[in-house]
């Protein structure tokens, strides 16, 4: 037991300085930034201020499994002197802030961070590694959730999946993982325009990893025209035509793409061709493959080397994993039954999966370890652990006072009466169980985000 205590009282005493810290990687600035820029500062003399209502949308990301009203409570976000806010309060305060200044934040923030982590990750011979991919993130099945994000198909061709979705897709730093970009929208918005406003965030002198999904003429013009040095490498398609032009030392070929027709109707003044090289391999027990890459220089970027680098692009299936499997818990879908506030909870997520990210990033340096050798699972449960703690440590004798709080705490947690009657329909929404599914009456209109059976 001694052990135990002496461990607890090691983590009360270290939480306040690692809270500041913490608190501090979100630059002040930036949040004012974000406010002004996007009209948000108006909301600062309210009870529930525009900058903790910030904070509460990233506590909503980092504990996804607690309503928000018990957020404010312990992340300790209200003004001096306000005991209590009312649930519908807190809610409002949360709308009335949006999504726009959270995107604004994330994407101040991931800037400056991902200057520090390309400065601190050696790359791979001069070049930063980045991946691009997409995900989908199932929403609260509200009607203006429908209405906006619509529905996938779901087996055997009808149009009735149990919740809506969100498609984003992400620009990740894969050194580091974190995401540098990302784009959401409804679920009928395919990859290729989710992913056109990511290209200009690869910076120059890197290396782009993409899935076939990705392979597209524009694309590739987008990542190698636009900027300096900027290259990528891609998993081929069986039916992705070149011209062969060399047979190269390494076994690989010196090919040329060129522009197909409706590439150059649309832009005539399209690249009329891209030089790459095609680099075919089989792994053990596996099925023949091809990569496809800008790195045409055979002796510094040797054909067995780009094959197991391709596979770092796993490391943004990994981030995916991280974010749904660890932050969001595994949870069936996200919190927001408005669209604004799904935008707003996803890059309230994004933010606080890079916050924690940045301070797995700052310890590896540290140990002089890479950053994908220290575990996000145990890196997120510190970072809880020391906010829950940092509130009731940030000031002496603040414990007692939260103790002596407690029983005012624990009759918020009074249930109301129960209902005679069931104000929702029970929906059986995805078969998971040997239960008929009861998908309810609803049923998409084709083109909202659904396909025709």
């Amino acid at each position: 037991m001694s052990s135990v205590h002496e461990s607890f009282q090691d983590l009360i005493d270290r939480g306040p300085e690692l809270f500041d810290r913490f608190s501090e990687s979100l630059d002040p600035q930036w949040i004012d930034e974000a406010l002004d820029a996007t009209g948000a500062a108006s909301m600062r003399r309210r009870k529930l201020p525009a900058e903790s209502a910030v904070w509460l949308v990233v506590g909503m990301g980092l504990f996804a499994n607690r309503p928000i009203t018990s957020l404010v409570e312990h992340l300790d976000l209200v003004l001096p002197g306000v005991t209590t806010l009312a649930r519908s309060a807190v809610t409002q305060a949360r709308y009335r802030l949006g999504a726009p200044p959270i995107a604004y934040l994330f994407g101040r923030a991931a800037q400056a961070w991902a200057a520090e982590a390309s400065t601190a990750s050696g790359g791979y011979k001069g070049l930063k590694l980045f991946a691009v991919d997409c995900t989908c993130l199932r929403v609260p099945d509200s009607d203006q959730n429908f209405e906006h994000f619509g529905k996938p198909g779901g087996r055997g061709g009808s149009n009735d999946a149990g919740y809506p979705q969100a498609r984003g897709a992400c620009l990740l730093d894969v050194s580091s993982r974190l995401v540098i970009d990302a784009e959401f929208g409804p679920f009928e918005v395919s990859e290729h325009e989710l992913a056109e406003t990511l290209w200009a965030s690869v910076p120059d002198n890197s290396l782009t990893l993409l899935d076939r999904g990705f392979i597209n003429y524009k694309t590739f013009v987008e990542l190698t025209d636009h900027g300096e040095d900027r290259h990528f490498l891609v998993r081929m398609r069986r039916n992705l035509k070149f011209i062969e032009l060399e047979e190269l030392e390494d076994g690989s070929l010196l090919v040329e793409l060129r522009a197909p027709q409706h590439a150059r109707t649309a832009n005539p003044d399209v690249t009329p061709k891209i030089m790459g090289r095609v680099i075919a391999y089989q792994q053990a027990d596996g099925e023949p493959s091809r990569v496809f890459t800008t790195l045409t220089d055979h002796e510094k970027y040797p054909a067995a080397e780009l094959v197991e680098l391709y596979h770092e692009r796993w490391e943004i299936e990994l981030a995916y994993d991280e974010v749904k499997t660890h932050m969001l818990e595994r949870k069936e879908c996200l919190r927001s039954k408005l669209p604004d506030g799904v935008y707003q909870e996803i890059w309230g997520i994004l933010l606080a999966y890079n916050l924690v990210r940045r301070e797995m990033a700052l310890a590896a340096a540290q140990e002089g370890v890479a950053p994908n050798r220290i575990s996000f699972r145990y890196a997120l449960m510190e970072v809880r652990d020391l906010l829950f703690l940092a509130v009731m440590t940030r000031s002496p004798g603040a414990l007692p006072k939260h103790i002596k709080d407690l029983p005012r705490k624990i009759r918020e947690l009074v249930l109301p009466m129960r209902r005679s009657t069931r104000r929702y329909p029970r929906h059986v929404k995805i078969k998971m169980s040997n239960f008929k599914r009861n998908r309810g009456k609803r049923t998409p209109e084709p083109g909202n985000g659904a396909t025709e059976a």
